[in-house]
């Protein structure tokens, strides 16, 4: 009985993915979970594995070829071995044999030698099943596969380990000199998708960015009474971003149009019932993913912190699926961490608007005294600033959100949220 596999739902938002490449032939007999073939998506690229046991029968779609989620891609026959008499059988498991036996050397040949040296082709048997994409971005790199420990299937080295990998500098670019010395090297699979996707949001969206200055004294007064115990018991330091999320949060549900998405090639604009927070997390200084907090009205303090730094770390290790980094109906890029002034963040797609938090510092401010006599005062002040689609809302829309932020920050008891 033959099977058909067709292209998986691949994340909430995800339509359609591109064959980058076939990791399985005609005749190639394959067991569930082992890897098919690698899909590129607007968010990431992502190895496929098999739903079932069985011998492929057929492929039947191209690489290089988009296809819709649901569109089938490969043909399985799962009782193929026990349909074919025994002389039919053992034609296809020796052709399987020579070619696996020719490729080792193929491969030995080529630039792959800088990762596996004729010496050590019996080590790298160890390694167990590695795709023919692993292989390729490991030759690329210059990457010896026995140094990385893959964390796929029974210890697969996945793609996911390959780029960790790399995101963790340890890529080597080749070094080209002409009249003054330069370094030159391919352009990161990440950086290329954040590149895209930056001249897609410019050329969808109307952006405008809008400020307002917050007082953070209310929330540093907590944070300094709390913040070593907190650290103590949940093993995360509580910084200033859970206080503007749950904020945030709040925000949204007064507001809901900023919640929202916008079609206007279908005629639709979708206001989002349930808040999916985005959180652009740094892949330190390779490039930003937006990881995705569901059902974020849903936290108090304390578990929109823990929510923060658990989903910042899974994008930092690599060990993060699709769906951790899709789906989210708003996005805060938290640039203060990096000593940030002011900053205009483009928005990410389909969402209407972006929210930057900006460094908290020490300045003097004039604070009206009960008496409305006027006095100065050294506060913690920080400005959020909010880019937004004008499309979508005005003005007043994104101000009034934008102060509704400002106040919760400054008035609420955030004591009470601590737990």
């Amino acid at each position: 009985m033959s099977e058909r596999i067709t292209m998986p739902q691949l994340g909430e938002t995800v339509t359609e993915g591109t064959i980058l490449r076939w990791l399985v032939k005609v005749g190639d007999e394959i067991k569930e979970d082992d890897p098919i073939l690698e899909i590129s998506t607007d968010k990431v690229d992502t190895e496929v594995p098999s739903p079932f046991n069985g011998i492929v029968s057929a492929l039947l779609v191209e690489e290089g070829e988009t296809v819709e989620v649901g569109s089938p891609l490969l043909e399985l026959d799962g009782n193929l071995t026990n349909n074919l008499k025994a002389d039919e059988i053992e034609p296809i498991k020796q052709k399987d044999k020579i070619e696996k036996a020719e490729k080792v050397p193929q491969e030995i040949n080529k630039k792959e030698t800088t990762v596996i040296q004729s010496n050590t082709i019996q080590s790298t048997q160890s390694l167990g099943k590695v795709s023919p994409v692993v292989r390729k971005l490991a030759a690329e790199n210059n990457i010896d596969l026995l140094l990385i420990s893959g964390t796929g299937k029974d210890g697969r080295i996945t793609r996911k380990d390959i780029d960790k990998h790399l995101n963790n500098g340890h890529q080597k670019p080749e070094k080209v000199t002409d009249n003054k010395s330069t370094t030159r090297g391919e352009i990161p699979r990440l950086r290329k998708k954040i590149a895209k996707n930056m001249i897609l949001s410019k050329q969808t969206s109307a952006h405008v960015m809008t400020s307002v200055e917050v007082d953070f004294e209310n929330v540093e007064s907590l944070r300094s009474k709390v913040k070593d115990n907190f650290k103590h018991e949940n093993n995360f330091s509580l910084t200033y971003l859970p206080f503007i999320a749950k904020a945030v949060v709040s925000a949204l549900l007064e507001f809901p149009v900023v919640n929202s998405s916008f079609d206007i090639d279908k005629d639709l604009h979708t206001i989002h019932e349930e808040i999916k927070l985005g959180i652009a997390v740094d892949i330190n200084q390779e490039g930003l993913l937006v990881g995705t907090i569901k059902e974020a009205d849903s936290y108090n303090l304390t578990g929109t912190a823990r929510k923060i730094s658990e989903i910042s770390t899974l994008l930092r290790d690599g060990g993060y699926k699709l769906d951790d980094v899709s789906g989210s109906t708003f996005t805060i890029s938290n640039n203060g961490s990096f000593n940030s002034f002011l900053t205009s963040p483009i928005i990410n797609q389909p969402n209407v608007a972006i929210l930057s938090t900006e460094s908290v510092k020490k300045r003097p401010v004039v604070i009206e005294m009960e008496d409305g006599s006027d006095s100065i005062s050294i506060r913690h002040i920080g400005i959020l600033s909010l880019t937004w689609d004008h499309r979508v809302f005005d003005g007043s829309t994104a101000l009034l959100f934008l102060n509704s932020i400002k106040t919760r920050i400054e008035s609420t008891d955030w004591s009470q949220e601590i737990s």
